[in-house]
C-alpha cells in the first residue's frame, strides 16, 4: 500500500503551482486589508467580504484542479464552436449588458454576473493557438491567414468599444502568439501597420464626432479623459487643476502616494493608510496598497512572481512538441502576466488608468474562475510534455 503522494495528484510543471498557490493565497491577505472602505459602503463586514473572495479563490483552485486533469487537446473543439457565439456575446452585452464605470461589460447568467470578455479572450486564445498549429506548413501565402486576421480583428473591435485597454492586451497577446508561431515578418508588419492606422482612424472619428456633434463614440471621451489626468494636461495644452477627471484622477494620485508611503520595505500588513481614501483599493490599485504596506521589497517579490510564470510558459513552448499546446500555453500566461504588468505600471504612475486587475490577487468573482481556468490549461499541457518525456524514456 502506497501512501499519499501530493506529485500523484497535482500534476504538470510544480513551479506553476507553486506561483499559483502563493499569489492566490496572497491576494487573499490583501484583499482583506485593503476592503476596509468597501465593507463601509455595502454596510458589510470585511470578513464577509474576505471570505467571498476566498471562496471564488478555493472555487477556482478546484477548477484549476479539473481542467489539469483533462487532455487540453479536447478543449479545442469545444473552444470552436465558442468563438462563433462570441461576437454575439459581446453584442449582447454592449446592448443589454450592465453598466458599471460607464461601460457595459457585464451580463447575468444563472444567478452569477460576469464580464463576458473573461470568456472571449480565453476562447480567441485557444482558437488561434489552434489555427495557427494547422497551418504551420501554409504560412507563406497571406491568404492562409486571413481567418486569423477575421476572428482577431472582430473580436478586439467589439471588446474596444467597452474596453480599449482588454482590447489592447488581447491584441497584443494575439500579435505575440503569431510572433512565436512562425508568421513570417513581412505578414507581421504589414499586419502592425494596418492595426496602427485603423487605431489612428477610430481615435480620429471618435475625436471629429466629440468636438463637431458632441457625441461620444465608444470609449474615446474615457481615453482622452484618462489620457489627460495621465499627463496632466487637457487636450488645449492648459494644466488641470483640481483633478478635472474627478475618482479618476484622485485614485491614480493616491495609488502614487501610497507607493511613495511604502518606501523600500512597507509600513507593514493591514496598516495601509491610503486605502480609505480609495474606491478601488481591493481591486484597479491593490499592488498600490501592496507596495504602501510590504514595500518594493513585496512590490518587486510580486512582479517577479508573475515574470516567473512568464519563463514556466516559455519553457512548455520549448519543450512540447505539438504546435497547439505550446502556442496555447504561452498565448494564455502572456494574457495573465500582459494584464499584470499593465495593472502595476498603471499603479506606480507608469500610464493611464485603465481598470486592470491583478491577476489572482484582485478581489474578484467570476473574473478570477476564468483565471484559474487558463492556468488549468496551461498545467494540462504540461503535464502532456511530462507524460510524453516519460514515455519517451520508456522506449
Amino acid at each position: 500500500m502506497t501512501g499519499f503522494k501530493l506529485k500523484d495528484h497535482l500534476q504538470g510543471d510544480p513551479q506553476i503551482w507553486l506561483i499559483t498557490f502563493l499569489l492566490s493565497f496572497f491576494g487573499i491577505a490583501a484583499v482583506y486589508s485593503s476592503i476596509s472602505a468597501l465593507a463601509y459602503r455595502s454596510s458589510g463586514t470585511s470578513e464577509m467580504i474576505m471570505f467571498r473572495h476566498a471562496f471564488f479563490v478555493l472555487a477556482g483552485l478546484f477548477l484549476t484542479y479539473v481542467i489539469h486533469r483533462f487532455n487540453f487537446l479536447n478543449i479545442a473543439p469545444v473552444a470552436k464552436v465558442l468563438l462563433w457565439v462570441s461576437p454575439l456575446l459581446l453584442l449582447y452585452t454592449l446592448l443589454m449588458g450592465y453598466e458599471v464605470g460607464g461601460a457595459k461589460r457585464w451580463i447575468s447568467l444563472l444567478g452569477f454576473t460576469f464580464q463576458t470578455s473573461d470568456m472571449v479572450r480565453l476562447v480567441l486564445i485557444t482558437n488561434l493557438a489552434a489555427m495557427l498549429a494547422k497551418k504551420q506548413n501554409t504560412m507563406d501565402k497571406f491568404k492562409h491567414l486571413w481567418p486569423i486576421i477575421i476572428w482577431c480583428g472582430i473580436i478586439c473591435f467589439l471588446l474596444a468599444i467597452s474596453s480599449f485597454s482588454t482590447s489592447v492586451i488581447l491584441g497584443l497577446t494575439c500579435f505575440m502568439i503569431m510572433i512565436i508561431g512562425r508568421v513570417p515578418r513581412k505578414y507581421i508588419l504589414r499586419l502592425t501597420g494596418s492595426v496602427l492606422l485603423g487605431l489612428v482612424l477610430a481615435f480620429s472619428a471618435g475625436l471629429f464626432t466629440k468636438i463637431v456633434f458632441n457625441k461620444n463614440f465608444g470609449r474615446t471621451e474615457t481615453i482622452i479623459n484618462r489620457t489627460e489626468s495621465f499627463i496632466g494636461k487637457d487636450l488645449d495644452g492648459n494644466d488641470l487643476i483640481g483633478g478635472k477627471i474627478g475618482s479618476v484622477s484622485m485614485q491614480q494620485d493616491q495609488a502614487i502616494a501610497a507607493v511613495a508611503r511604502g518606501g523600500i520595505f512597507g509600513v507593514g500588513p493591514g496598516k495601509s493608510a491610503i486605502k480609505h481614501r480609495m474606491a478601488e483599493a481591493y481591486s484597479d490599485f491593490i499592488y498600490a496598497i501592496i507596495i504602501e504596506e510590504y514595500g518594493l521589497v513585496g512590490g518587486v517579490a510580486i512582479m517577479l512572481l508573475y515574470l516567473w510564470l512568464l519563463a514556466r510558459g516559455l519553457k512548455n513552448i520549448a519543450n512540447t512538441t505539438q504546435a497547439f499546446g505550446g502556442l496555447l500555453s504561452i498565448g494564455l500566461t502572456l494574457s495573465i502576466v500582459f494584464q499584470a504588468l499593465a495593472h502595476m505600471f498603471i499603479n506606480v504612475g507608469l500610464g493611464p488608468v485603465t481598470g486592470q486587475t491583478l491577476p489572482l490577487i484582485s478581489k474578484g468573482g467570476t473574473s478570477i474562475l476564468f483565471t484559474f481556468i487558463a492556468i488549468g490549461i496551461v498545467l494540462s499541457v504540461s503535464k502532456n510534455q511530462q507524460f510524453e518525456t516519460l514515455s519517451n524514456k520508456a522506449r
